[in-house]
């Protein structure tokens, strides 16, 4: 379980991190793709480069870590924007129940998978969690603004499924193999990003006035590159050697990961919850307890 426990630890400092880095000075776009840097160059140095990267040709996984890395900087400007429109409750309830996409094709399509009455009280328990957990009381939303919230949601179950449907020995048939399959993400968000840092260069300057400092920037970029790719390679492993069922393991780590950012945010930046905030976080404990025993 020890996987299980690293994955959503450092998914809870990735958060814990995005929080911190404005009042840090560092400048958050900046420190993403930095951090994608240092993720992709780790990984292909975990991997063995280009010759895995060759034995790997041709396996379908390796086509979807490709299509679907070409996601992660665009559900981050997605998830940003909605942040403003939005606000910040309903674009991580978005995130969050996107695990119910990845739980539903495990049910369905995966034949050693199953729904057990423990395993459906847990889901039943789990969605209320996370919208009450979130929820602060004081952000309104409106349908017009539905579109980004429904990529978001979309968007965050594809990857989830991705990494969950091709975790298994079947396809991860070398060790290598999973760091590989955890840096090409990683190396599709890097070019990504650094071609918008470079058009960013040649546009208008901006009228924002914030001071970055461009030491903090770098040290925060590191510290997230290394965080990140960790979290990735501990969720391929949890899925893969923790002995849960797969449509289990995902909602597990989403509450672990609401459950524990609430404790962070409580203990760390003096965020007070309310008691609708503390009963999602009951209801949370009861479906992980639920989920585990599934």
């Amino acid at each position: 379980m020890i996987y299980l426990f690293l994955a959503i630890l450092t998914a809870t400092a990735i958060f814990a991190g995005f929080r911190a880095f404005p009042k840090w000075g560092a400048d958050t776009f900046q420190v993403i793709v930095i951090n994608y840097a240092v993720a992709a160059v780790l990984g292909w140095w975990l991997a063995g480069g280009w010759p895995t990267f060759q034995r790997a040709w041709g396996d379908a996984w390796l086509t979807t870590a490709v299509a679907v890395g070409s996601l992660f900087l665009y559900l981050f400007h997605m998830m940003a924007r909605s942040a403003q429109v939005n606000g910040l409750t309903v674009t991580t309830v978005a995130a969050k129940l996107s695990m119910v996409l990845p739980v539903l094709v495990f049910l369905i399509a995966d034949p050693m998978d199953g729904l057990s009455w423990t395993k459906a009280a847990a889901l039943v328990c789990s969605l209320p969690a996370v919208v009450l957990a979130s929820w602060k009381g004081d952000e309104t939303f409106h349908l017009r603004d539905a579109r980004m919230p429904l990529i978001i949601f979309f968007g965050g179950g594809l990857i989830d499924l991705m990494f969950g449907w091709y975790s298994g020995d079947e396809h991860m048939r070398e060790p290598a193999f999973r760091y590989l399959f955890t840096t090409i993400p990683f190396t599709m968000a890097l070019i990504i990003g650094s071609l918008m840092l470079l058009r960013q260069k040649f546009r208008a300057p901006s009228e924002d006035a914030t001071v970055h400092r461009p030491g903090v920037t770098w040290a925060c970029g590191l510290g997230l590159g290394l965080i990140n790719f960790a979290s990735l390679y501990y969720l391929l492993h949890a899925y893969s050697a923790v002995a849960l069922d797969r449509s289990a393991i995902t909602p597990l780590i989403n509450l672990g990961v609401v459950l524990a950012s609430a404790m962070v945010a409580r203990f760390f930046f003096g965020e007070k919850l309310s008691r609708r905030n503390a009963f999602g976080l009951i209801l949370g404990c009861v479906a992980m307890l639920l989920l585990f025993f599934s």
